[in-house]
């Protein structure tokens, strides 16, 4: 954002006054200029969502309200990578909620978050599968703390049911007792094409498999993926829905009687195209 703020004030001095020496005299200025603006707009961005916060403050709270991880607490005011509204009011990817409930009865060996982000995900399948290992891997630090943050504060133990690791690699997977029954669920921003090969999903033939696809960082992934997991598994294509249409699935009366331009702002999740899940279910297990 600042190159292009910079650019921008460098292509209107040279339109103005026609000389490159006058853009090296004003280049430093222009820096400070850019950082300056954007360090304001953060601040306003801050300043407006507080005071959007405060307009729902009776809507919102720090537990999640509804969906299938209703009840997990949040110990911070925050998503990381997303939204935090759609979180905590329980429409969050509703895309793939049925998944959840689906297998809520699955006996699993171990879960497995390959991208766990703040947590959301890897302490709310805790809470659903109490007595089932959850795996929560992400190659970012301030996620890693997070994650152990919200088991620390809806009491899961970090020791015993969640294991918080750096990442998921293709040796982790097939180093797994392919005998056992896993659930793999995976927001790895393209890092799916290497982690998901036709080795691995064939040494876990017996496991369950939930792939956000990011097709728009490789194109054609979503097609590839589905043909390696052909001969094995029964996918399920699930499509995203577009922040415009979010509207139709909220089903609490007092959502309902938002403005729609609110209602929108607090159920966005602001994705960059239309994405696709696929969920995988074993054929033989």
């Amino acid at each position: 954002m600042k190159t292009i703020i910079r650019e921008k004030i460098s292509k209107a001095i040279k339109v103005l006054f026609g000389n490159k020496w006058i853009w090296k005299i004003y280049a430093p200025f222009a820096e400070i200029n850019a950082e300056l603006y954007l360090q304001r707009k953060a601040v306003q961005k801050l300043a407006d969502q507080e005071k959007f916060f405060e307009k729902y403050r009776g809507l919102i709270s720090n537990e999640v309200k509804s969906g299938p991880f209703k009840g997990l607490k949040y110990p911070f005011m925050e998503a990381k990578h997303s939204m935090i509204f759609p979180k905590l009011l329980g429409y969050y990817e509703n895309e793939i909620h049925e998944v959840f409930h689906s297998i809520k009865n699955v006996k699993f060996h171990s879960i497995i978050d390959v991208g766990c982000a703040e947590g959301y995900y890897a302490v709310g399948m805790a809470l659903i599968f109490p007595d089932t290992k959850i795996f929560a891997a992400d190659i970012d630090p301030e996620a890693r703390e997070k994650t152990r943050q919200m088991a620390e504060f809806n009491n899961i133990s970090v020791l015993d049911q969640v294991e918080i690791i750096s990442e998921i690699c293709p040796q982790f997977l097939l180093e797994l007792d392919s005998q056992h029954r896993y659930f793999i669920f995976s927001d790895c921003e393209g890092y799916e094409e290497s982690l998901f090969s036709l080795e691995v999903i064939s040494h876990l033939k017996k496991s369950y498999f939930l792939i956000e696809i990011h097709d728009f960082i490789i194109l054609g992934l979503g097609d590839r993926l589905k043909n390696r997991f052909a001969e094995t598994h029964r996918i399920q294509s699930i499509q995203s829905t577009d922040d415009i249409f979010r509207y139709r699935k909220v089903q609490d009366p007092e959502l309902k009687n938002i403005p729609g331009k609110d209602l929108k702002i607090l159920l966005e999740e602001k994705r960059p195209t239309q994405m696709e899940w696929l969920f995988c279910i074993p054929l033989n297990g």
